[in-house]
């Protein structure tokens, strides 16, 4: 019994791992112009949980759920 509920919290701690995802969903485009005196153009970017990314690519769909977001030369 003990090692089932190992399992499940581990299964859930592996779910909410945190991974960057670039322009919020996976496979999204979102190029933004450099700022002014830069070359590269910036992206959007979400750090997420791994679960999350996951519903993301089988709906194709960016879910409003992050733990943090922000903008990053690319």
């Amino acid at each position: 019994m003990k090692h089932w509920i190992i399992s499940a919290v581990a299964g859930i701690a592996l779910l909410l791992v945190p991974v960057k995802v670039r322009c919020g969903s996976p496979g999204a485009a979102c190029a933004m112009p450099p700022l002014p005196g830069g070359t590269a153009p910036r992206y959007y970017y979400e750090y997420e949980p791994l679960g999350i990314m996951g519903l993301e690519l089988l709906m194709q769909a960016n879910l409003p759920f992050f733990y943090a977001s922000g903008t990053e030369d690319g």
